[in-house]
């Protein structure tokens, strides 16, 4: 065997490992120049209905796509990327005050594709519409993120990463000033203590012209900018495990997550808050029918509420989130959505995610949650039942049997040198004199 069959051998054991390739897309003007450009990477995971149960599939966004029915307007533009047998996502994109931004998201996916949904008892065309939470994009500039963000809904869970975007690009030539995504940058928000302040009310830090005594009249025309130390970080919101009991004192919920609430008071700002256990008492309820409980966190400043529903016979989830801030007893932040379709998990089972992630709620709110579990529905003598992990969570656990197969194949290639050296220093058919 020679080096290039060893070579060869090498690359089939590597066959093993998943690899992922970024899919490029491009939409044009009735003038031929660009208009959309989005690079991404992405990974759609469906539960459906079989004949027995539900079964699982992933949707991976090959490199080839179409964007027939793609769109380019002065004030909103339509990016549509068609693949596979019948799926498609669209993205609808608005500009305003020399920003754009992402409004709705929908994915069609063709439950007719026998060769991705084997065996399913349902067939045609489903959809799922997002809301996105809105963030601002500058003119000419490109959106990055390299971070992970997914959403789920309705037993679709969506994962993009490695994104970068620009809508309505000028003159046909994509931009190469980066607006980057916070999860890619240090975020630096308002301290705590001021997350719940009405607007600029952090902006006075200091009386008006308390330099001017050491100044020349008439000095603050041409006196340097004022510096400002940035706000240190927001730390980690702290994990702590919350429970709910019945009218017979039997815990008929249990959740545990780290949390933080992502506000903004004037569409363009967005603050955050932690949770802080040790300030917040939890709340709740277990509806009697057993169809629907409740969790409320509470610390006098901020109450966050979420409701649980069975989707089905088979199945819960996250259907609603509301937060309340309030500052000196004033409300001053009231937003709420009660009809999404997060944390979906088997009923009898419980829901998992440990890895960091963002849920958008509405357009002035979202919710970072951070080594998530949660058990709405039948729990047992108090403990969590078996997990149902999010895709996140299953897309790391893939990172263990990948570094085993690269380690297995590096193994094996050692070997086989090995191997060929010492056949080389011991010609096949000689013999060894005394």
């Amino acid at each position: 065997m020679d080096g290039s069959a060893i070579l060869g051998l090498f690359l089939i054991l590597g066959c093993g490992i998943p690899q992922s390739r970024t899919t490029d897309v491009t939409v044009k003007d009735k003038d031929g120049k660009i208009c959309i450009y989005n690079s991404l990477m992405a990974n759609f995971t469906i539960v459906y209905k079989t004949n027995t149960t539900n079964s699982t599939a992933t949707l991976r966004l090959p490199e080839t796509v179409d964007t027939d029915g793609s769109s380019c307007g002065t004030n909103s533009s339509v990016l549509m990327i068609g693949f596979g047998e019948g799926h498609s996502l669209s993205v609808n994109y608005s500009l305003s005050n020399n920003s754009y931004r992402a409004e709705v998201e929908v994915f069609t996916y063709n439950l007719g594709d026998t060769s991705s949904f084997p065996n399913a008892t349902e067939k045609g065309l489903k959809r799922v519409e997002i809301r996105l939470q809105p963030y601002d994009i500058p003119v000419d500039t490109t959106y990055r993120c390299r971070s992970d963000e997914s959403f789920e809904k309705d037993g679709i869970t969506q994962t993009f990463w490695n994104v970068t975007l620009e809508v309505f690009v000028l003159n046909g030539t994509v931009s190469q000033n980066e607006t980057v995504c916070p999860e890619d940058t240090p975020v630096t928000p308002t301290p705590t203590t001021a997350h719940t302040t009405a607007p600029n009310t952090t902006a006075h830090t200091t009386a008006p012209n308390t330099t001017a005594h050491t100044t020349a009249p008439n000095a603050t025309t041409t006196a340097a900018p004022t510096t400002t130390t940035p706000a240190p970080p927001l730390p980690r919101p702290e994990k702590h495990a919350y429970n709910i009991t019945d009218g017979n004192g039997t815990v008929c919920l249990l959740a545990t997550m780290g949390l933080q609430v992502n506000y903004t008071l004037n569409g363009k700002d967005w603050l955050q808050v932690n949770i802080n256990p040790n300030k917040t008492k939890a709340g709740g309820r277990c509806s009697t029918d057993g169809s629907e409980s409740t969790l409320t966190l509470d610390d006098e400043e901020k109450t966050v509420a979420f409701s649980f529903n069975k989707s089905n016979s088979k199945k819960f989830v996250l259907q609603g989130v509301s937060v309340k801030l309030s500052l000196n007893g004033s409300s001053i932040f009231n937003s709420s959505n009660s009809s999404l379709g997060y944390w979906e998990a088997s009923l009898g089972s419980s829901y998992m995610c440990n890895k960091q992630q963002t849920y958008s709620i509405a357009r002035d709110l979202s919710i970072t949650t951070l080594e998530l579990r949660v058990q709405p529905f039948d729990v047992k003598a108090g403990k969590f039942s078996t997990a149902e992990e999010c895709s996140s969570d299953k897309h790391d656990s893939f990172i263990v049997p990948i570094v085993v197969g690269v380690a297995l194949g590096v193994l094996v290639l050692v070997v086989l040198v090995a191997y060929f050296v010492g056949r080389r220093k011991n010609p096949a058919g000689g013999y060894e004199s005394f």
